[in-house]
């Protein structure tokens, strides 16, 4: 029933946009479709290709989220950001981690998932600048996506599809770029003083959240301070079983809080502009892991701690000629995720876990832009020096270990890259080539905390090309069609990944010649943008290479003293997806809208032996159709968003496990693969007063379980506890802002 509500839907859809769009020689529009029209055709992109273009000419399919969407979506971290964005999830687990074993949610927002590949191989930057790797080892899980807070993001770029090519390594899958606001941002009209002032509250966690920015402007110099400050609880779900243990579903209960702030100080003579920014960032979330207790286990209690520092300047020239645009960049950040648990245990003693995962990094980088004529050319070049360490430590540590030790030594890691990139306009159709040298090296310190360990260094180098091109045609068409390669240079943690526990018989060993993973992915589609519709269809097909996983190399059916199973990352798969997305809009009057997204993928992992098995990391399809009216005074939006649910035969070959229980567990238990669902939103804006606006918004209006399938791979279905993993149910959100 579901199915064909959407494919209805999407037909209707269809039909209403075919209308407008074959009636372009008729062009009356009124002013507000006008403005509606320039504003989805005017967004433009610099991560597609590292010069400004307008996403409706870029190669690649990219979407722009402005801080006007944020604020109308009353998005509270970067998994609302992506809400409404098909074939893009960012994965997050309840908080059910124990202190020696299971890491389930402590990694909070792990980092963005796109096209059914997520984790360190999609690039997350800040104002150019890398966001610190994600790390996992035993009961320890850094995520990537609390390092950025959107309180203080004026736009998003995500670029689906490897970014290689222009920004090297880690770009496997795709680029996430933020870019923080400017002093000028809040300095129009003239103005010397503006700001912002913003208050909300979100039900779904309890949470407050109140930013206040001040910019102020005088002659050439401007400056700015922002402060964003966030409290919140657990995040709700439609769990039920409350009590302690491992069979409760209700969240367990959790207090967080967080701090970002901004500054910059801008001094822009004539065509020259210096930048001075510093930012900061901390975290601190503290659960009571009620599902952890049991007859021997009184209290189990974690305290997480997250913080990012960065210092940066930039110097950026814009003129007229061949050479038009310059830029240096200089930077330091420091960026540190501290886990800690307390367990009382009885009758064993009561111990205590602390991991630490650090990244502190100093970079450059330097970039001009020119052309001639049908001609531009940017090219540059950056490099960054990353000291990465971590610490394991606590109290009575597992048989056969010595407390304080490390699952890898610290490491200097050095990342370097040149690059050129073009646009070619030959009549109607536009080249956009690029080329992109890099070289990386991973230099291990001898370690007094693994004193039985001799780190292995490695170094290599990758080169990655790229070739777009965009036929425009009659009426407002354009084809576009985009072939990238990416790849991704080996951790530190995975070339020299230690652990040993001599009594039970198991350890692991370094891999100097670990590989870069690679990615190879074409896609090209057709888009439409016109006065009342705009229209974007894709197709693509990636595959990706040299997978670096972690596997026991031996073959032995038991570990014992003397003859250890031995552990190893090497590269072992490779995996192929293919999907297509489409997204549009219609505007049949002033102020009204409907919008649609839709996307669907399939792929395999592919075993050394050639052997294919469905890629769990891909979500289902997924659809969202919204309608919505923005007027002078007031506006507001109905998003209705589909999700499919996984196909059992999807499922084949994985790994998935019930949680401990009362019962006993299925011997080979099937996967839960959620269900079918259709979530309704409804949100809304009012202008009080000239830059005074109220926003709220119900989302889960029908108060519907269900589940996304980032949240629940690896769960059985026989789990008795899947609830704990169901999306919060009908929730609210309000926001009042003051601009001045």
């Amino acid at each position: 029933m579901m199915k064909r509500w959407v494919a209805t839907g999407i037909s209707l859809w269809a039909c209403a946009l075919a209308a407008p769009a074959l009636a372009q020689g008729t062009r009356g529009a009124a002013a507000e479709v006008e403005e509606a029209t320039e504003q989805d055709q005017g967004q433009v992109t610099v991560t597609a290709t590292r010069q400004p273009i307008a996403t409706v000419d870029a190669p690649a399919t990219v979407t722009v989220i402005d801080e006007r969407r944020i604020a109308d979506e009353l998005v509270t971290d970067i998994k609302d950001l992506v809400r409404y964005e098909p074939g893009i999830t960012v994965p997050r687990g309840p908080a059910r981690f124990g202190a020696a074993l299971g890491a389930t949610g402590r990694a909070g927002n792990e980092g963005f998932n796109i096209r059914g590949i997520g984790g360190n191989r999609v690039l997350i930057q800040v104002d150019g600048i890398r966001a610190p790797d994600g790390f996992a080892f035993g009961a320890q899980a850094a995520g990537r996506g609390d390092y950025v807070d959107v309180g203080l993001v004026k736009s998003v770029e995500i670029l689906r599809g490897p970014a290689s090519a222009l920004y090297g390594s880690d770009g496997l899958a795709g680029a996430v770029s933020f870019i923080t606001s400017d002093p000028a941002d809040f300095l129009d009209g003239g103005k010397s003083i503006g700001g912002l002032a913003r208050a909300g509250w979100s039900s779904a966690d309890n949470e407050f959240a109140e930013t206040a920015i001040l910019a102020g402007r005088s002659g050439d110099w401007s400056a700015m301070a922002a402060y964003t400050r966030r409290d919140w609880s657990e995040l709700d779900n439609m769990g039920t079983v409350g009590g302690t243990g491992a069979l409760r579903t209700e969240p367990n209960p959790q207090d967080g809080q967080s701090n970002a702030v901004l500054g910059r100080i801008v001094y822009a003579p004539g065509n020259h502009k210096i930048r001075l920014t510093g930012e900061y960032l901390d975290t601190l979330v503290t659960t009571d892991v009620l599902s952890g207790l049991s007859s021997t286990v009184e209290l189990l209690h974690g305290r997480d701690t997250g913080q990012r520092k960065r210092l940066s300047a930039d110097w950026t020239w814009q003129g007229t000629g061949a050479i038009n645009y310059a830029r240096v960049a200089a930077w330091w950040q420091d960026a540190e995720d501290r886990q800690f648990t307390d367990e009382d245990r009885t009758p064993a003693a009561d111990r205590e876990r602390l991991n630490t995962f650090e990244n502190r990094v100093y970079g450059a980088a330097a970039e001009l832009r020119g052309g001639v004529g049908a001609v531009r050319i940017v090219a540059g070049g950056d490099i960054s020096f990353t000291h990465q360490q971590g610490l394991r430590d606590g109290v009575v540590p597992p048989a056969g270990e010595v407390f304080p030790t490390r699952a890898f030594p610290e490491t200097d890691f050095m990342l370097a890259g040149l690059f050129v990139a073009g646009e070619l306009k030959l009549g109607p159709l536009t080249l956009y080539p690029a080329l992109r040298y890099d070289a990386y090296d991973l230099d291990p310190e001898d370690d007094p905390l693994l004193p039985t360990f001799t780190g292995a260094a490695q170094h290599g180098s990758r080169v990655s090309p790229k070739l777009g091109a965009v036929l425009r045609l009659p009426a407002d068409f354009r084809l576009f069609a985009n072939y990238a390669e990416g790849f991704k240079a080996p951790s530190p943690s995975q070339v020299n990944n230690f652990f040993e526990n001599p009594p039970v018989g198991y350890v692991s060993i370094p891999n100097p010649d670990l590989r870069p993973e690679t990615s190879r992915s074409f896609e090209g589609g057709l888009r439409y943008a016109g006065t009342f519709a705009s229209l974007e269809l894709t197709g693509f097909h990636s595959e990706y290479d040299n997978f670096i996983e972690q596997v026991e190399t031996t073959g032995r059916p038991f570990p014992m003293p003397g003859n250890p199973w031995i552990y190893q990352w090497v590269n072992l798969t490779g995996a192929e997806v293919s999907g297509f997305e489409a997204r549009g809009s219609v505007r049949p009057a002033p102020g009204v809208s409907a919008t649609l997204a839709l996307a669907y993928a399939d792929g395999a992992a592919i075993s050394g032996a050639g052997v294919k098995t469905p890629l769990q990391s891909i979500d289902p399809f997924r659809a969202a159709l919204g309608l919505g009216y923005d007027g002078q005074r007031f506006g507001g939006r109905i998003v209705a968003t589909y999700g499919g649910q996984k196909e059992n035969s999807e499922t084949r070959g994985a790994s998935c496990f019930p949680l401990p229980t009362t019962a006993a567990p299925d011997p080979v238990p099937a996967c839960f693969t959620g269900n079918e669902y259709l979530a309704l939103d409804i949100t809304a804006w009012w202008r009080v007063l000239p830059g005074v606006t109220l926003r709220a918004g119900v989302f889960n209006l029908t108060d519907q379980k269900y589940w996304q399938w980032a949240d629940i791979r690896g769960l059985a279905t026989s789990s008795p506890i899947k609830d704990a993993y169901s999306q919060p149910g009908r929730n609210g959100s309000i926001s009042l802002s003051v601009r001045f």
